[in-house]
């Protein structure tokens, strides 16, 4: 079996109204996610580390299958100056949060520990899939999303 490590499009950044939880400067988590998007090429899954976001169509999608190992969250979602400048036109669709419940140990692109899950997080900032998780999500537009091709030991 295979899994993937994904890095999806930046789209933007953590905004101002996102409440994050630090521990020795360090960010040990975020409650609450605000996005601010500068930018966006169209991919319905995106990242500004340490977070994942994805479009309500693609959250349907996941949430259709019997994939595990994710939790979805309501988020904000606001466009920087620039982006209005460069997209006056531009309508956003409905992003969710996509959480991550899965975990993976990666050494050398193997996988030596996995808590069997489709969503996992490596080192807490990177997205592992399963095999099924990718074919489902490559259904949707991923155009700006690194995938990395990990083996399962």
């Amino acid at each position: 079996m295979k899994m993937y490590r994904l890095n999806p499009e930046v789209a933007g950044e953590i905004g101002e109204n996102s409440k994050i939880v630090y521990e020795k400067g360090i960010i040990k988590g975020i409650t609450y996610l605000h996005y601010e998007f500068a930018g966006w090429l169209g991919d319905e899954l995106l990242t500004q580390t340490p977070c994942f976001i994805v479009t309500e169509a693609l959250a349907n999608s996941v949430l259709k299958s019997k994939l595990t190992g994710y939790k979805f969250e309501e988020m904000e979602v606001t466009t920087s100056d620039e982006f209005k400048e460069f997209y006056p036109n531009k309508v956003l669709p409905k992003f969710l949060r996509l959480l991550p419940l899965g975990k993976v140990i990666v050494n050398d692109d193997m996988v030596t520990e996995w808590s069997g899950e489709d969503f996992c997080l490596e080192d807490v900032i990177e997205l592992v899939v399963s095999e099924d998780a990718l074919k489902l999500i490559e259904n949707h537009k991923i155009d700006n999303c690194d995938v990395e091709e990990l083996t399962l030991e």
